[in-house]
């Protein structure tokens, strides 16, 4: 988060979609689609729903896990929620921020803007840190 480059990605998911982390401000992650492939489309055509939640959802996750102190590097979700403002088109950027952490749990906000800084959608949620072993451990 402090605008260094990010970590190699550890989602398969968000590699499958072309989505990745980069460089953000302090205190922010980002992660950016640049290509909206045909897979991706609902039947407007714009960024399937689904897709949009994904980039939201991840973004706030990787807040959660890279906040100083944080008990772990993995954030899994508790409960979010979502307005969509506008159709997705485009390449897309995700922008998530922690709002407070404890311990144990941590509420995050984000957006999603399109490739002109128009806002596609919006988010909140709350994640916990997870403790437990993760497939991803046993791969490092």
């Amino acid at each position: 988060m402090n605008g260094a480059a990010p970590p190699p990605d550890r989602s398969a998911f968000m590699r499958l979609i072309g989505a990745a982390q980069v460089p953000a401000p302090p205190g922010k992650v980002h992660v950016r689609l640049p290509h909206m492939r045909e897979e991706l489309l609902n039947q407007l055509p714009a960024a399937h729903g689904g897709v949009i939640m994904t980039l939201l959802d991840s973004v706030m996750s990787r807040a959660c896990a890279l906040q100083p102190g944080a008990p772990s590097q993995t954030a899994v979700t508790v409960e979010m929620t979502s307005r969509f403002h506008r159709p997705g088109r485009g390449a897309l950027l995700a922008e998530g921020w922690v709002v407070h952490s404890t311990r144990s749990l941590c509420s995050c906000a984000a957006q999603l803007l399109d490739e002109e800084g128009r806002l596609v959608a919006t988010a909140s949620g709350t994640f916990k840190y997870w403790l437990a072993p993760t497939t991803l451990d046993s791969a490092e």
